[in-house]
């Protein structure tokens, strides 16, 4: 991209000159400038190629018959939004995820490759990344590191050497998020790691963090390593802590927890807000079709009383600086790329009109494009492999640890007596099962989560081979395990030999390619059965597709045994 933007430029300035005649001017606009925070009145841009030739007040150009001259009629144009921080394949497919990113006015996108790589290795983020080219908004990618809780989650995960020319593609911008705690782990699992981090940072790249827990000598133990970004700050003494020590500090506004509420004081201080920047860390069909994408957060950042600048720096030019791509996009300046989003008035987030690399993708409600269609291999559809299922002995009695869950997310390791009402209340079946064709699976128990009767089961797992099943009998663990194997992955919910709801993700057992509203409606009602069977949770799948993962304490579950994720030490449930 840089050659080609240095190519144009003799282009760009012969259209500022008057010499050659542009393709768009956008006139009687006020220009948000990011570098300056000014909402600067009667502007006009000027558009060659894709790019921005002129901002200023100019309005007398070059032009011939092929060119559109739009009247802002005094409305604000912004940069294109930048998402830094992104699942793209959440559930959904990347057709359906460009469809409803277009309206939010969100021209970038910066997406993790973890996900289907845990199940079909190299093949997997390779297929993903030639998905995410030629769709009508900009992608980029970071390599993950994919860290699992032990080296058996990882047995699919590229080498290093094999994941280098992904490293070094223009369109990557980063190693992706490395949780704290498999940087430090010693042997072979912990020297992955750190490999890739330092190879990504001997080709300039940033390394993404995660550093959920993690405060004091321990933070800054992790930052030793290069990390330069965080999207796990819940508090503003945490916000405060990651600025200070220099990182981009992402506020997490998505599907996995909404964070602004609780930090929206830290705007309230004098400080440099330059490396806040705002993100998703992802969202699911539900929240896709609720609220929206990026877009939500910073409606949402406005109604906290954030400043319009500060808030629209957030998504444009600080998300641009972190990953190096500023001189391209960002801002609304010449030479860079035409992602322009015109919105009513400063404290009025509702795009009007949505351009991408000149071209204007929304206008007035409506999308003017269509994603580019995405292919898969057959094979990636049929990733359960079960190979005969026999349920694992249950105990009776007896002292057995649980995971007893504190929020909806994090669990504590706790002893419950099986025997003894008291704390035996509210304990569950969970079962930890490879889905890979290996046999492995684990049965342990779950507390907290609330269900009364019957099981769920997803294989929407993060960092994991595994299908996690949480139920109250047998009968409802072995209905739910046979009908992910029948439509090949998904979420669950049965009771007895009764499947009361389902949602089927046949991609690799992570997502599906069916029409948002569609998943939407499917989740909604598997979720509805749950919270009316007792759980209490507001996500009650995303609860049991956290289980496994190495990104959330404390103690958490996989095919082998519980993993302790202080230590990673392999724990069995009898005491």
């Amino acid at each position: 991209m840089e050659y080609e933007i240095k190519w144009k430029s003799k282009i760009l300035s012969d259209v500022v000159l008057g010499i050659i005649p542009l393709d768009t001017a956008i006139t009687n606009a006020t220009i948000f400038n990011v570098f300056t925070r000014e909402f600067i009145k009667g502007q006009s841009v000027w558009i060659k190629d894709g790019m921005i030739a002129y901002v200023g007040p100019e309005t007398d150009f070059n032009r011939d018959r092929e060119t559109t001259i739009l009247d802002a009629q005094a409305m604000v144009l912004l940069p294109g939004l930048i998402e830094g921080h992104a699942h793209v394949m959440n559930r959904c497919g990347i057709e359906e995820f460009v469809r409803y990113v277009i309206p939010s006015g969100v021209t970038t996108v910066i997406t993790e490759t973890i996900g289907i790589c845990t199940i079909v290795g190299k093949d997997g983020i390779e297929c993903f990344v030639k998905g995410l080219e030629g769709q009508p908004i900009r992608f980029y990618y970071t390599v993950s590191p994919h860290c699992g809780l032990t080296s058996s989650e990882e047995t699919n995960i590229p080498s290093n050497e094999e994941l280098l020319p992904l490293l070094k593609k223009s369109q990557c911008v980063g190693v992706g998020e490395i949780y704290w705690g498999n940087l430090f782990l010693d042997g072979p699992q912990g020297e992955r790691v750190r490999e890739l981090a330092d190879l990504g940072l001997a080709l300039g790249k940033p390394i993404e963090g995660h550093s959920a827990g993690a405060k004091g000598k321990r933070l800054q133990a992790y930052t030793n390593f290069g990390v330069s970004s965080c999207h796990e700050a819940t508090t503003e003494e945490e916000v405060l802590e990651r600025l200070r020590l220099g990182y981009w500090v992402m506020i997490r506004e998505g599907a996995v927890r909404e964070e602004l509420e609780a930090i929206k004081n830290i705007f309230t201080k004098d400080i440099d807000f330059r490396k806040l920047t705002l993100t998703t860390d992802g969202s699911d069909p539900e929240g896709f079709i609720r609220k929206g994408f990026l877009d939500a957060g910073l409606k949402k950042a406005l109604s906290l009383g954030v400043p319009p600048e500060v808030a629209f720096q957030m998504v444009t030019i600080n998300v641009a600086e972190h990953f190096h791509l500023d001189n391209f996009i960002g801002s609304l300046a010449p030479g860079k790329m035409a992602d322009i989003v015109l919105i009513p008035s400063p404290k009025e987030y509702s795009p009007q009109i949505v351009m991408c690399n000149g071209k204007i993708i929304f206008q007035y409600g409506r999308n003017l494009t269509e994603p580019k269609k995405v292919s898969c291999p057959e094979y990636m559809f049929h990733t359960v492999a079960l190979n005969g299922f026999d349920f694992p002995m249950r105990p009776q009695e007896g002292k057995v640890r649980v995971m007893d869950l504190v929020t909806g997310l994090v669990t504590r390791e706790r002893v419950v007596d099986l025997k003894d009402p008291e704390t035996a209340r509210d304990v569950i079946m969970l079962l930890a099962l490879n889905r890979l064709g290996s046999g492995e699976k684990f049965l342990g128990f779950l507390k907290g989560f609330g269900l009364q009767r019957g099981a769920c089961g997803s294989t929407i797992c993060w960092d994991s081979v595994d299908m996690i099943i949480a139920g109250c009998d047998r009968q409802s663990m072995e209905t739910v395990v046979g009908r992910l194997q029948e439509i090949n992955g998904g979420a669950v919910y049965a009771i007895g030999n009764e499947v009361i709801a389902e949602f089927p993700a046949p991609l690799c057992g992570m997502a599906s390619l069916k029409p948002m509203e569609v998943l939407g409606k499917e989740i909604k009602k598997l979720e509805t059965a749950l919270q009316g069977n007792g759980v209490p949770w507001a996500n009650p799948l995303l609860t049991i597709d956290v289980l496994g993962t190495a990104a959330i304490p404390h103690l958490r579950i996989t095919h082998s045994g519980y993993v302790r994720f202080k230590d990673r030490e392999l724990l069995c449930a009898a005491v």
